[in-house]
């Protein structure tokens, strides 16, 4: 108990938020020059299904299940795509897509719940309904192939 609240009080002193180990996926990495890739759902088995569809391809990717968080990084790092996930709300998804343009210029390919209206500032939009070998297939359209290493 301590530890952690030594933890906590370090990071409000170095101006960061400590977060759950479960509201983070580990950062995965292909070849070190390859594109990469911001995921972000609030579900975890789509999330983790996105995840190794792009790593599989070759892609670095990133995946949060915080939107909060996945901001922060799209103000620190350099992201090729961003993928928002239909699992997030829609008005979630409003809002994200509003403020992630507005704070940085990186593509945005939203998922759609079947039948939902295409997003006002996305980029590229997938219906989510469709074979996830299609959204690689649109990723590698975006991006193009993966570069090896």
């Amino acid at each position: 108990m301590a530890r952690k609240q030594t933890q906590t009080a370090t990071a409000r002193k170095l101006n960061f938020e400590v977060v759950p180990k479960s509201e983070v996926l580990p950062l995965r990495e292909a070849a070190p020059q390859s594109q990469r890739i911001l995921s972000l759902s609030y579900d975890r088995s789509l999330a983790r299904t996105r995840e190794m569809l792009f790593l599989g391809a070759g892609f670095q990717v990133t995946t949060y299940m915080n939107t909060a968080l996945a901001i922060q990084a799209c103000q620190r790092e350099s992201f090729d795509l961003i993928v928002v996930g239909h699992s997030i709300p829609l008005n979630e998804r409003r809002s994200l897509l509003k403020e992630v343009r507005e704070l940085c210029g990186t593509p945005i390919l939203a998922m759609l719940r079947h039948g939902e209206a295409p997003l006002h500032g996305a980029d590229y939009l997938f219906d989510a309904s469709q074979n996830p070998a299609h959204l690689l297939e649109m990723v590698i359209h975006i991006l193009g192939r993966p570069k090896q290493a």
